[in-house]
């Protein structure tokens, strides 16, 4: 049995929602964190259910938190996979 699709805006780059799926496994499981170089601001949000973030730019965030266009983040990789399908970044 496939566990069930519940997708969550996580943030929004420009007027395009970043939305990923965390009724796939993202919730409780340990998650891997991928390097991604954003070409576009992107304003994370910190939504329920959401597993907490690591340190972004060396603090941790608080929310709304805005990471800048040009600068390499180390984010978890579904937040990562979203922000490269929206063509809002590249990965590292």
């Amino acid at each position: 049995m496939t566990a069930p699709s519940l997708p969550v805006r996580i943030g929004i780059v420009g007027i395009t929602p970043i939305v990923v799926d965390i009724g796939a496994g993202v919730r409780g499981a340990p998650q891997e964190l991928v390097a991604i170089t954003l070409s576009a601001d992107y304003v994370m949000e910190n939504p329920p259910g959401y597993p907490a973030r690591p340190n972004v730019g060396g603090s941790i965030p608080s929310y709304p938190h805005t990471l800048a266009s040009g600068g390499t983040y180390r984010l978890l990789q579904p937040e990562a996979a979203a922000l490269v399908a929206a063509g809002a970044a590249s990965y590292v």
